[in-house]
């Protein structure tokens, strides 16, 4: 089942969607039988009182986790779109975020799955540490009309992180035309997308699903040793600290992890980093909010271990406390001509500073993010602009 989804044009509005997966055609060969792969075992529930973490061993498996060629391989769902649900099995929790990555206005949901006897360790400010065999699944779809989110709903992607015993893979399924099978496309995929905007104007356009390789353009960080390392982006304790639905009860999304024995480390609620919902502006502060957008949108590349961010030497991470490194009256390594101006933020003028205008634009080879998106994100765009507007003038050289 869908959790809800915090839209990124009206972030008050939750849409709650049922979508799945089951079925056997590949969308480019649907002749196809897709292999079995090896189904997920269920990973029950607990209280986390009664938790033996101690003899958990919290992260090793000798066999690596086999790819399918098809989505239903993996065992983490029941039903598919075409039957009207796509539900997590037992032990393959889904979660959302308080702030989600924009996608081209795409409805997405989350599930996470642990390994039976095996458990996450608490991280203030990085991912989770998740354990080997670990899967996280994020599924990508279009209302015909974000008015009517719950009606004519197509499923598109559903992407796949594997932690494997050499570390962490990415491999996108894309959904075939009668919703009733996603399968490896590890070449990526394009696909004609058309909807309905909250204010009734219509977008058409091509959507693309990254590759495999793409994905790691967004998920790479670079370790100690200089090496590029793979890590998941959105599951940091920030951004899950917030309340979903489990079986009909309220709970935060780290409590329920914990009480499932999935999660130790957890401290007192009081102590747990929390990120607002970026778009409502009775949650924080302008600035706060802004930090969070470009923290969740942004910094998986450009912080200090990021390819980008090492290369441009901006650093958009929450944690951030430079406002030089931030953007402000310093030009970009390498943005090239043409990219809105001189400086990476130029206080008190959006329209000068090369960050909006790089999330603003949707031409080819200027917009950033480079991949992820086609169409650009009006309320976020809207958000950085009203953010660096706010700044105190200032008159860069």
């Amino acid at each position: 089942m869908w959790t809800p989804f915090v839209n990124p044009r009206l972030p008050v509005v939750l849409l709650a969607l049922s979508l799945a997966a089951c079925g056997s055609s590949d969308p480019e060969n649907p002749g196809r039988t897709p292999d079995s792969g090896t189904p997920v075992s269920d990973a029950g529930t607990g209280d986390a009182g009664g938790c033996d973490f101690d003899n958990m061993d919290g992260g090793s498996l000798d066999a690596s986790v086999p790819i399918p060629n098809a989505l239903s391989g993996f065992g983490l769902f029941t039903g598919s779109p075409a039957d009207g649900g796509l539900v997590p099995v037992e032990g393959n929790v889904p979660y959302t975020l308080s702030t989600p990555l924009f996608s081209d206005y795409a409805v997405k949901s989350r599930t996470l799955y642990i390994p039976p006897g095996r458990v996450a360790h608490y991280e203030p400010v990085a991912a989770l540490d998740l354990p080997v065999g670990t899967l996280i699944t994020k599924t990508f779809a279009f209302p015909a009309d974000l008015r009517k989110p719950d009606q004519d709903v197509r499923v598109i992607e559903t992407r796949v992180l594997v932690h494997q015993p050499s570390g962490w893979e990415a491999w996108p399924y894309v959904w075939n035309p009668e919703q009733t099978e996603a399968t490896l496309a590890t070449g990526g995929r394009s696909r004609d997308v058309t909807f309905v905007d909250l204010e009734g104007s219509t977008h058409a356009f091509k959507y693309s699903v990254p590759s495999k390789n793409q994905c790691q353009q967004c998920h790479h960080l670079v370790d100690d040793a200089g090496a590029q390392v793979m890590h998941p982006i959105g599951v940091k304790a920030r951004y899950l600290h917030r309340t979903n639905t489990y079986d009909g009860v309220e709970r935060d999304q780290l409590e329920h992890l914990a009480a499932l024995c999935k999660l130790d480390g957890l401290p007192a609620p009081a102590q747990l980093p929390k990120a607002p919902d970026a778009f409502d502006t009775q949650a924080a502060s302008l600035d706060t909010r802004a930090r969070t957008y470009l923290d969740i949108n942004c910094a998986h590349c450009h912080n200090p271990k990021g390819t980008a961010g090492i290369t441009s030497q901006l650093f958009l991470n929450f944690d951030n406390a430079s406002v030089f490194s931030l953007g402000e009256c310093k030009r970009p390594g390498s943005a090239g001509a043409g990219v809105g101006g001189e400086f990476d933020i130029v206080p008190g003028n959006h329209a000068e500073s090369i960050l909006w205008y790089r999330m603003h634009t949707e031409e080819s080879g200027k917009m950033m993010p480079q991949i992820g998106r086609t169409i650009h994100h009006a309320e976020g765009s809207q958000l950085i602009a009203d953010w660096i507007d706010s700044m105190p003038a200032k008159t860069c050289k």
